[in-house]
């Protein structure tokens, strides 16, 4: 297990299962959502009304007091990110585990948030929610967003999309967010961001996160198209490719009706 990002509202952790290799057994979590986001492999995801398997592509969040329990159950290696929302410092958790005996397990666990299941069962496992990008999703310009995770769903602390840039794609003005992370984790294909005065080059597996009051942008250099998580926290900013969309439908980009609408969501040009 890697960590991938850390911060106070998302902490991403990036894991590989063998064939049968099992999570943590059944449990809850009381202050934050847990989430995953399937990279490769089959991931087998435990609620008290059975299984439910997950695919490449497929996001999975299940909500505070909901019991679950993970796993690989199928024949090849599963590989996947986990994103604690809010960050509950999930991350040190992470990195204690490692040195603790056995009987000092579950109480450490408990101090980031992890506890048994309990008596009265949880809540419904209804209300686990599981998308991939073409459940709820927008087109504007060549661009294809699908929505992942609101802020409403994941306690405010993110919202997530999985974001294809076709080919070429210029992308955003350089811009700054205020008060908001902006992290992209690339799936599939390149993506060059703009990072203050660094100009990075993103291939599948590389994060690059972008502190708030930062200048920066992105753009795909491919003549094929770039797909890559983009995760804003705290959440909300998902809601700007909502407004655009449906100001501009699947039209050309216009910059003036977009920085209108940035204008509401913590955005603005350098």
């Amino acid at each position: 297990m890697s960590i991938r990002l850390a911060l106070e509202d998302v902490v991403i952790t990036e894991s590989r299962y063998a064939a049968g290799e099992r999570g943590p057994d059944l449990h809850v979590h009381r202050l934050h959502a847990d989430s995953f986001y399937v990279l490769a492999g089959t991931f087998s995801l435990s609620l008290t009304d059975g299984d439910h398997t997950l695919g490449p592509g497929t996001f999975g969040l299940v909500p505070p007091h909901v019991v679950h329990a993970f796993r690989n159950d199928g024949p090849d290696e599963v590989r996947f990110l986990n994103l604690h929302t809010p960050g509950v410092s999930f991350d040190r958790y992470v990195q204690e585990i490692g040195g603790t005996g056995e009987e000092f397990r579950a109480e450490l666990a408990a101090r980031f948030d992890q506890h048994p299941p309990p008596p009265d069962g949880g809540l419904d496992p209804a209300s686990v929610i599981v998308r991939t990008a073409d459940t709820d999703s927008v087109a504007v310009a060549g661009i294809h967003i699908g929505f992942l995770a609101n802020a409403d769903e994941a306690l405010g602390a993110i919202g997530l999309v999985e974001y294809t840039a076709p080919p070429f794609f210029p992308g955003p003005l350089p811009h700054v967010h205020d008060r908001t992370w902006d992290a992209y984790y690339v799936l599939d294909g390149r993506l060059a961001v703009r990072l203050g005065d660094e100009q990075l080059e993103l291939e599948p597996g590389d994060v690059a996160p972008v502190p708030p009051g930062t200048v920066h942008g992105f753009a795909n250099p491919l003549d094929t198209p770039t797909r890559f998580l983009d995760v804003h926290a705290p959440g909300g900013f998902e809601r700007y490719f909502r407004e655009v969309a449906a100001a501009l439908g699947a039209d050309q980009l216009d910059p003036t009706a977009m920085a209108e609408i940035a204008s509401r969501y913590d955005m603005r040009p350098a």
